[in-house]
């Protein structure tokens, strides 16, 4: 059997340029999007997939421009959201998200000064809280490092106290003990230690009776002179009392350092949700380049440029009241997209509440319409995540992940919550209802072609390669219909004409 090659991010995208077929394209990304072991690169992969699929047509469906200096940016923004969203027959009853929200002003307008203020104390701010978090996972590190020193010195102690250790084991521990006993204990002693005695004193047999010998009761039995019993009994004695004190200390120092290292997990994520939202106002805040003329220093305009995103799933029964009840591994979205672009010039307003921007100037309103499976739709949501505030997901909320692993050796507590695995149901032959079964049961000879083709008990792909076609197909017409419907129902209730 081949053993399977993952293919690396670049030559990924040295395979997308050898193939010329977008179909092809699109489906050699899913692949390996969905595929496990590309988990490492799955959102880069995502952000090709993404790019094929929205690069596509880059002309939009519909699109709608013209000057308004008094009408403000907020109606027209909240009319295609909430046309988008509500339920017949006032609106598309979508489920619509905003993608991304972009701005861009002079800098000599009042507006860029206000802003970079926020903006300021939002990452000053931020920054007290993530040098606070710095500190607290050195801690853990050390803290970490500790735990671990502790664990290998405990080792040997709970080999002696294991009944179901070998004798050789459990030998092999006690002798560990007294080595470290010799090293870091006895040697202080100076010319008195163990060692200094069988090096300058001439008592050669000393140390090979102190690792032969358990029991002090057993000294007397050895074929050694009074002077080195009685050396050996005082250094038996005094490594004896060393062995029990010596295992309560480092077990009483290791249970406390569990317990602040719970402690610290707890500070350091509270510090966390306390840093996240300055960094995402911050973010937030962040003015972007458009690259375009419409932005002159010398003047107080902005620019704008907000886009949403609303999905509705298509199920099969739209396709033929037969596959009503035909369960699916995959689904379909129809999806429209709104681009929203201004170019304002703001004005200031002053009331109780404080002062506020009104917007007024040109609109442009593009409208695209896509058919995707959850696959692309994954793929393009998972995309459309800001960049900046993945790196903030990254930092803040992965700052402990990193770690999670050893600290959850030594808590008791699961740091992050056991999430239920979604099993997807595949289609089966038993459970599929089939609708004409009792209709052709005594005419099977004569009516086989019509039977067989809506019988899905049997197992043929073709026919659910059909009906993925034809889903694929319905999303598409279904999104191009809801785009145009957003479409000419604006220019209608803002008197523009319309067909």
């Amino acid at each position: 059997m081949e053993e399977k090659v993952v293919l690396t991010l670049s030559e990924i995208e040295k395979r997308l340029t050898d193939i010329s077929d977008y179909d092809k394209k699109k489906e050699f990304l899913k692949g390996i999007y969905t595929d496990k072991d590309y988990a490492d690169n799955k959102r880069d992969i995502a952000n090709l997939l993404s790019s094929l699929i929205l690069n596509k047509d880059k002309k939009p469906k519909y699109h709608i421009a013209y000057d308004s200096l008094s009408e403000g940016i907020e109606p027209i923004y909240f009319w295609i959201l909430d046309f988008m969203r509500d339920s017949g027959p006032s609106g598309l009853g979508m489920d619509v998200r905003k993608v991304s929200e972009d701005m861009e002003a002079s800098v000599s307008s009042g507006y860029f000064g206000e802003i970079g203020q926020r903006t300021t104390l939002m990452q000053q701010k931020a920054m007290e809280y993530l040098g606070l978090i710095n500190n607290i996972i050195k801690s853990l590190l050390n803290l970490i490092y500790d735990l671990k020193e502790f664990e290998i010195r405990l080792d040997p102690y709970n080999k002696l106290k294991d009944k179901s250790a070998s004798p050789e084991d459990r030998d092999a521990a006690k002798r560990s003990l007294k080595g470290i006993w010799m090293d870091q204990v006895d040697a202080r002693k100076g010319r008195g230690s163990i060692n200094l005695l069988a090096q300058d004193l001439n008592f050669v047999t000393i140390r090979d009776a102190f690792f032969h010998v358990d029991k002090i009761e057993s000294i007397d039995r050895l074929d050694l002179n009074e002077r080195v019993k009685t050396l050996l009994k005082r250094k038996l004695f005094e490594y004896n009392k060393w062995e029990e004190v010596s295992e309560q200390e480092i077990r009483t120092r290791y249970n406390v350092e569990r317990k602040y290292l719970k402690s610290q997990k707890g500070t350091l994520k509270l510090y966390a949700s306390w840093a996240k939202p300055y960094l995402k106002a911050a973010n937030k805040l962040k003015m972007k380049e458009f690259d375009k003329a419409n932005i002159v220093n010398a003047f107080s305009n902005m620019e704008f440029e907000i886009k949403l995103h609303g999905k509705r799933e298509i199920k099969p029964g739209s396709i033929h009241e037969s596959f009503k009840e035909v369960d699916l591994e995959r689904k379909y979205f129809s999806v429209v997209e709104v681009t929203m672009h201004f170019r304002s010039v703001p004005s200031v307003m002053s009331s109780q509440g404080g002062r506020h921007y009104i917007h007024g100037g040109r609109t442009d309103l593009s409208f695209r319409a896509y058919g995707l499976d959850d696959i692309e739709l994954s793929a393009v949501e998972s995309a459309d995540f800001d960049e900046d505030l993945r790196m903030i997901e990254d930092y803040v909320g992965g700052s402990l992940d990193e770690i999670s692993n050893e600290i959850a050796k030594y808590s008791s507590l699961d740091l992050s919550p056991k999430k239920e695995e979604k099993v997807v149901k595949k289609s089966s032959s038993s459970n599929m209802v089939n609708p004409f079964a009792g209709i052709f049961t005594s005419f099977n000879n004569l009516f086989s072609g019509p039977k067989d083709f809506f019988d899905f008990s049997s197992s043929h792909s073709k026919k659910l390669d059909f009906l993925y076609t034809e889903l694929a197909s319905k999303c598409q017409k279904d999104a191009e219909d809801k785009a145009y419907l957003v479409y000419n129902v604006y220019k209608k209730t803002h008197g523009m004409a319309n067909i």
